[in-house]
């Protein structure tokens, strides 16, 4: 199973993109819990496998949208099990492990192939071919990595003709991050399935 951590600011958060994560879940079969705030859930604790935190449409870098989220934490701190932030969901997971955001000023919101990325990193299994894979972006805080962390970069875009880090390991083989939305399309919700698929392994 796994715990999905739902950081909608409203019903229908254009952000979140958590409908689309719950319907790729279902379609490859994997059993799940949606939560927004902290609620018991020791009935099905030993059956949580990972977590996955999704986007929202609020920017982190404001301390009271930080706040606000404190529900994660206890989650994060309730179950040592691996962990896959999207996009807003990349962003807290840096901040936890020690790294920063700069605000880019100018939204990015479009479709954009990865211009590196570690083809060896199991959560990136099978996503791009000889033709790479486009992945839909919709971000403006960037995420700068503690260098005193063994934060790992494994996949980085080309906007404007600068190099923005899009992808991380923020433990080895148990925490990952994205900027990318790998639900928004079929050919790149592969990724959801390839974190459960750590999951079953940890």
């Amino acid at each position: 199973m796994l715990l999905i951590l739902d950081n909608s600011t409203k019903k229908d958060d254009s952000l979140s993109f958590t409908k689309k994560i719950i319907k790729t879940i279902k379609n490859y079969k994997i059993p799940n819990k949606v939560v927004n705030k902290i609620q018991n859930i020791d009935d099905i604790e030993k059956k949580i496998k990972g977590i996955i935190i999704t986007g929202s449409s609020l920017k982190l870098s404001k301390k009271e949208h930080f706040e606000k989220f404190s529900f994660i934490i206890y989650y994060l701190n309730k179950l040592h099990v691996p962990v896959y932030g999207i996009c807003f969901g990349c962003q807290f997971l840096n901040v936890i492990y020690g790294g920063t955001l700069k605000d880019n000023k100018k939204f990015i919101c479009e479709d954009i192939d990865f211009s590196d990325y570690d083809a060896k990193c199991p959560l990136l299994k099978n996503t791009t071919t000889t033709t790479p894979t486009k992945f839909h972006y919709c971000f403006s805080d960037i995420v700068i990595p503690n260098k005193k962390t063994d934060v790992r970069v494994i996949a980085s875009i080309l906007y404007n003709n600068k190099k923005i880090d899009c992808g991380f390991e923020f433990e080895k083989n148990r925490v990952y991050g994205s900027m990318f939305h790998p639900e928004y399309y079929e050919n790149t919700q592969i990724v959801l399935k390839n974190f459960y698929e750590i999951c079953k392994k940890w």
